[in-house]
C-alpha cells in the first residue's frame, strides 16, 4: 500500500513539473521586428531634366541577415534572435536611401537602377557599405565607400569614403535602428549635396 501511494504521489510530481515547464515555454520572449525610417517626405517636384538612378547597395554578408548585429568587441560580434530585421537590410538600405534622395533632391526623377526601364540617367549613384553596426547604448558606426557617376555610368565623377557615428539614445535596439537611420540619413545628406553641386 506504501509503494502504491509513493507511486501515485511521483506521478503527481511529474505531472507538476510538466506543467510548470509548459507555462514557462509558454513566457518565452517573442522576437521584435525593425525597419530602418527614410526622412519625412514633403509634395514632390517633377520639375527639371535630372534623372537620378541608385545602385543595388553592396554590403557584407554578415550584416545582411536576419538578426540586427551589434559590436561586442574589436573582433566580436552579437546576433540577437529576437531583434530582427523585418526585411533584407540590404533592400531596406536601399529603398530608404532612394527616398532620402528622392526628397532632399524634391524630386520624383530618384530612381533604382535596377527598375530603370530604358530611362535616360543623368547621374548614377554606387554606395558600398563597409561597416553598419555599433554598441547598445553607445554609437552606430557608418561606414561606406560611394560614388557619383555621370550618365549610365560610363564616367566617375566623384568617389568617396565617409564615416557617419550617431548616439544611441538608450541601450535599447530600437534606439539602435533609430540611430542607423539617422546615420543613413547623414550619408544621403552628404550624397544630395554632390549632385546639387554639379546640376
Amino acid at each position: 500500500m506504501r509503494t502504491q501511494r509513493l507511486g501515485i504521489q511521483a506521478v503527481i510530481l511529474v505531472l507538476a513539473l510538466a506543467v510548470s515547464l509548459s507555462a514557462c515555454a509558454g513566457k518565452s520572449a517573442s522576437a521584435k521586428f525593425y525597419v530602418l525610417s527614410p526622412l519625412p517626405q514633403s509634395k514632390l517636384s517633377e520639375v527639371g531634366g535630372t534623372t537620378i538612378g541608385v545602385f543595388p547597395v553592396a554590403m557584407p554578408d554578415y550584416l545582411d541577415r536576419p538578426q540586427i548585429v551589434t559590436r561586442v568587441s574589436e573582433n566580436e560580434i552579437k546576433l540577437d534572435e529576437f531583434s530582427r530585421w523585418a526585411e533584407p537590410l540590404k533592400e531596406n538600405f536601399y529603398t530608404v536611401l532612394v527616398d532620402n534622395l528622392s526628397t532632399l533632391l524634391n524630386s520624383e526623377k530618384v530612381i533604382k537602377t535596377a527598375q530603370n526601364l530604358g530611362v535616360p540617367l543623368t547621374f548614377q549613384v554606387g554606395v558600398e557599405v563597409v561597416q553598419f553596426e555599433g554598441v547598445l547604448g553607445g554609437d552606430v558606426v557608418l561606414n561606406v565607400r560611394w560614388g557619383l557617376f555621370e550618365s549610365e555610368g560610363k564616367k566617375l565623377l566623384l568617389v568617396k569614403r565617409s564615416l557617419f557615428k550617431e548616439p544611441t539614445s538608450t541601450a535599447t535596439y530600437e534606439a539602435f535602428v533609430a540611430a542607423g537611420s539617422r546615420a543613413v540619413a547623414a550619408l544621403s545628406r552628404e550624397i544630395a549635396e554632390a549632385i546639387r553641386s554639379r546640376k
